[in-house]
């Protein structure tokens, strides 16, 4: 199923790189150890917050702020976390490890299926059916399997009720189903120890359930729940932005299956540019602090063919498009039939009158 929409002829990653890393500084291929001063500064911030919801037991509404600012910096550690286990801030495997172990935490996600998981398999597959475990698939797949088919109501643009929960939840089902499902379907345990990832993603359980023992159901909502809701929202909306639209490829080409959405400049720094996800994916070693400098490249080389779009505007599609694909370039509802265009060079221009189009197809 070749793209007869896109205008270009998908190429490669590795030709891609080349081409770009010809026209970098050096420096943008140095690591960002200061990126590590994030660490101490969001967990001063769940600590404090945590220990003055357990021992001030705050009103529910304002223990409800203190657990969403907690979740926020939970979904910050998260994104260095992402950017540590790819290399890109220090050279010991032991500080990437631990970083790893404090971001992901919350999701009982093993930081060592972490590195098979996303640095190998999503890396290397990106956009291919099946091969991308962060992937839907296609409507085949869907057809195939009563598991696809039960998880695709919750995908926003479902119009399911459900597809609500999605970012709340997504990010920490989605790490259970590779432990449980991927992992075994795919092989990963033929680069890493098994018991190494059952041993790590059970300890941190083990760290939950000590938390909820030790402050009680209601101060864990507070303490745990509502902050992990709220850190699997953050990470989410990224994630999900930065693949869901696009279409699949045979080709792992990053100008065709991946999305960067952009925000006010203070967020962007905050969010360690996580949404510059088109750069990260030509360039996974290289620090969010480069990736400004990379876009730029990347716009002067390509133009066009580099996707973009601000990170509101990428949730509302997000909402208005399904999850499926019928063919590579077109996404389809599998109730009603219904298809739409996933992302393609020369696009930006309809975009927004597109939003517009498919919100009101959506919800009438």
């Amino acid at each position: 199923m070749e793209s007869t929409r896109s205008r270009y002829e998908q190429q490669p990653l590795q030709r891609y790189a080349r081409e770009v890393r010809a026209t970098l500084p050096r420096a943008v291929f140095e690591r960002a150890p200061s990126r590590l001063l994030w660490l101490p500064v969001h967990l001063a911030i769940i600590v404090g917050l945590a220990l003055y919801v357990i021992a001030a037991a705050p009103a529910w509404y304002v223990a409800t702020v203190c657990a969403l600012i907690a979740g926020h910096s939970w979904g910050c550690l998260g994104f260095l976390a992402h950017e540590a286990m790819h290399h890109a801030l220090v050279r010991s495997r032991r500080v990437e490890q631990i970083v790893g172990w404090v971001g992901f935490a919350p999701y009982c996600l093993s930081p060592t299926l972490w590195t098979v998981w996303h640095n190998q398999a999503h890396h290397g597959n990106t956009g291919k059916a099946v091969a991308d475990p962060d992937g839907y698939g296609t409507l085949g797949f869907w057809q195939k399997s009563a598991v696809v088919r039960a998880l695709e109501t919750i995908a926003p643009g479902s119009g399911h009720v459900r597809s609500a929960l999605f970012p709340f939840v997504w990010f920490s089902v989605h790490s259970l189903l590779v432990l449980v499902f991927h992992s075994r379907r795919n092989g990963y345990y033929a680069h890493i120890s098994r018991r190494t990832v059952y041993a790590e993603s059970a300890t941190m359980l083990a760290l939950w359930i000590g938390v909820l023992a030790l402050v009680g159901p209601y101060a864990f909502v507070f303490v745990y729940v509502v902050p992990v809701l709220t850190a699997n929202a953050l990470v989410m909306s990224y994630i999900a932005t930065n693949h869901f639209l696009n279409p699949l490829t045979e080709v792992n080409d990053p100008l065709a299956n991946t999305l960067s959405v952009t925000a006010p400049r203070w967020l962007e720094r905050v969010h360690l540019e996580f949404g510059y996800h088109v750069e990260h994916h030509f360039f996974p070693t290289v620090s969010g602090r480069h990736a400004r400098t990379v876009r730029d490249a990347l716009v002067r080389l390509y133009g066009d063919r580099y996707l973009t779009m601000p990170h509101g505007r990428a949730l509302r599609l997000l909402y208005a498009r399904p999850k499926l694909h019928a063919t590579h370039d077109t996404l389809v509802n599998p109730r009603t039939g219904a298809t739409y265009d996933s992302l393609a060079p020369g696009d930006l221009a309809m975009r927004r009158r597109a939003d517009r189009h498919d919100l009101v197809h959506h919800f009438a």
